[in-house]
């Protein structure tokens, strides 16, 4: 996912707290599910209440992902923790949003929330889903303003849902900068000197930080995390401050084991040094490896 330019930084799902309102933008079905997935996980270890706000159409449903809950093996009984809007609990009878009336459904299940125990509300939701003629952009925005002001509370917070591929982009770079955050999936790796994510459009890894010895087998473990990607894998480095030899032997296993399948790895955002020993050892012409553009200094 790569954030518009309303978009100022990027925050991973488990690092969300009550008080935050930001967008999550997917381009495919599998990056939803995985951040959602994270989403109702961390509202259920934090004892939130969960809202959703549902569309019409498109996975993944709430109750899907609350399926998916208990089979990563929480405990049953969590029905009444996630509460479901639908389509004609959030539109007027003719698919139109009001942003007004919506703000104060929100506000009710936030006190209802409080009223029932829980420690905050969490809401989440793909409104151009719920609206029948595709997003209404002064509607929508008018909704993202009102949110942020009263989500600045602290007792709740938002992931607003959007569909890079049925929005347009000039409607999405206005929804967006209503945001401060960009909400993206936990780390695969996140230690003190290294943080790989997994990237979804297009399909990879962003590796930031320091791969050393200390840290070898935690980079093996993400590569092998994206190994059964259809189609070409892109790794972007543009943040990576050291990668010793071993560390490139890797990546060029990695390659090589694409290769194998007709598939390849693309290197984009290296630092000049590391394209320079790559080229220099010929590196450069390993089966299955792509140099993409390199990262100016």
């Amino acid at each position: 996912m790569v954030p518009p330019h309303g978009v100022h930084r990027r925050v991973h799902v488990g690092d969300l707290r009550p008080g935050d309102h930001a967008c999550l933008l997917f381009a495919s079905d599998e990056e939803r599910t995985s951040i959602l997935r994270g989403f109702v996980l961390g509202g259920l270890d934090a004892e939130h209440k969960i809202l959703y706000l549902a569309g019409a159409d498109g996975p993944p449903g709430p109750q899907a992902l609350l399926e998916q809950c208990r089979l990563a093996g929480l405990p049953g009984g969590l029905a009444g923790q996630l509460e479901v809007l639908g389509p004609a609990e959030l539109g007027s009878g003719q698919g139109e949003l009001d942003p007004a009336a919506l703000l104060g459904r929100l506000r009710d299940a936030a006190d209802r929330s409080r009223s029932e125990g829980y420690r905050a509300l969490r809401v989440t939701g793909d409104l151009c889903a719920v609206l029948r003629d595709g997003p209404d952009l002064s509607r929508l925005l008018r909704y993202e303003t009102l949110l942020a002001t009263e989500f600045s509370s602290g007792r709740t917070l938002a992931v607003c849902q959007y569909d890079i591929r049925r929005c347009d982009p000039t409607a999405l770079d206005a929804f967006t900068s209503a945001h401060l955050r960009s909400v993206e999936v936990d780390p695969l790796v996140r230690t003190a000197e290294l943080t790989v994510v997994r990237t979804y459009s297009p399909p990879g890894l962003r590796i930031e930080g320091v791969v050393d010895a200390d840290s070898h087998r935690r980079v093996r473990d993400a590569l092998r995390s994206v190994a059964s990607v259809r189609g070409d894998v892109r790794l972007e480095m543009s943040r990576v401050e050291f990668l010793d030899l071993a560390g490139l032997r890797l990546l060029m296993t990695f390659a090589r084991a694409r290769a194998a399948r007709h598939c390849t790895v693309e290197l984009t955002g290296l630092p000049p040094h590391l394209l320079h020993v790559i080229t220099l050892i010929g590196w450069d012409r390993t089966p299955g490896l792509r140099l993409g553009a390199a990262h100016a200094c």
